[in-house]
């Protein structure tokens, strides 16, 4: 299977998507390197909250960046998802996502999901889904609104060329591990 192929599995079609127990959040900056508001941020945590009040998740998984102590993805997301009316006890935080590969793997490693729909943008909900087929996870996608800055879109399609490249390697030539595993801890809801 091939990344791209990974777009059947990834919806943008609401009523068409499956209901799952977990959706993985995948995070990113909540402020954008220019200083305005990241529309990518904006837009998986608007679709995360709509896919829990419409009940096509239960529970949410927030795995992002914190490996910097004035940077905490995580929490940013997590108090975002709660100013749109999710309850706190509906989310984990999982504060090891590094890269992509890190919070696929350690949803199913340290969290015991196995079973999960990612939320993000379609081109990096593709590439989630390829590596949690890799990993043995039965992922589907939902793809979050994109930015309404056509420059910002093409930068970052750009860059997902080269993302793809480096996950096919990581799972089929290099065998990449997450920087960090840690204890388990089951979802409870």
């Amino acid at each position: 299977v091939v990344i791209g192929e990974c777009g059947k599995l990834c919806y943008d079609d609401f009523a068409a998507l499956p209901v799952r127990d977990v959706g993985l959040l995948l995070g990113a900056a909540r402020i954008a390197p220019s200083g305005n508001p990241n529309q990518y941020f904006a837009g998986r945590v608007k679709t995360a909250a709509r896919l829990y009040h419409a009940g096509k998740i239960r529970h949410i998984l927030i795995s992002g960046d914190n490996g910097r102590k004035d940077y905490d993805e995580p929490t940013d997301m997590k108090n975002a998802l709660m100013e749109l009316g999710v309850p706190a006890a509906a989310m984990t935080l999982d504060y090891a996502g590094f890269r992509t590969l890190d919070s696929v793997v350690r949803a199913k490693a340290v969290f015991g999901c196995s079973k999960l729909t990612v939320i993000s943008q379609r081109f990096h909900a593709e590439r989630a889904i390829y590596l949690a087929g890799k990993h043995d996870i039965d992922a589907i996608g939902f793809a979050a609104e994109e930015p309404t800055q056509k420059w910002l879109v093409k930068r970052n399609l750009k860059r997902e060329k080269l993302a793809r490249i480096a996950a096919w390697l990581d799972v089929n030539i290099l065998g990449r591990e997450p920087k960090f595993y840690g204890p388990k801890e089951p979802l409870k809801f």
